[in-house]
C-alpha cells in the first residue's frame, strides 16, 4: 500500500480539540484565527462543532512555524496559504489519476 489515498486525505477532518492537540495551539487561539479569517473550518450542516481538514491542519502547523520565525499572524497566514496552493494542486492532480 505505497499509494497515498488522496481522496481520503481530502475528506479527513478533526475536531477543534484534536486540531489543538495535533498542532499544540490552544483552542482559543484557533477560534480567534478562524474568526479573523486566517484559517477556515469545514462546514458541516448537521454539526456545529468546528472541524479542520488535512489542508487546514497543515496550514496551522506552517503558520505556527512562521510565527516562531517572527512573522505576523497575517503574514504567516498569507505565506502558508501560498505554500498550500501547491499542495492542493498536487493532491487534486494525483487524486484525479486514481
Amino acid at each position: 500500500m505505497d499509494e497515498i489515498d488522496y481522496e481520503l486525505l481530502r475528506q479527513m477532518a478533526v475536531t477543534i480539540g484534536d486540531a489543538a492537540r495535533i498542532t499544540d495551539i490552544p483552542i482559543r487561539k484557533l477560534r480567534y484565527w478562524e474568526d479573523k479569517g486566517y484559517i477556515d473550518s469545514v462546514e458541516e450542516k448537521t454539526n456545529t462543532t468546528r472541524r479542520f481538514d488535512y489542508y487546514m491542519i497543515k496550514k496551522i502547523v506552517l503558520m505556527k512555524e512562521l510565527l516562531e520565525d517572527g512573522y505576523t499572524v497575517e503574514a504567516a497566514s498569507n505565506k502558508a496559504e501560498t505554500g498550500l496552493s501547491t499542495l492542493r494542486h498536487v493532491f487534486n492532480e494525483r487524486s484525479s489519476k486514481y
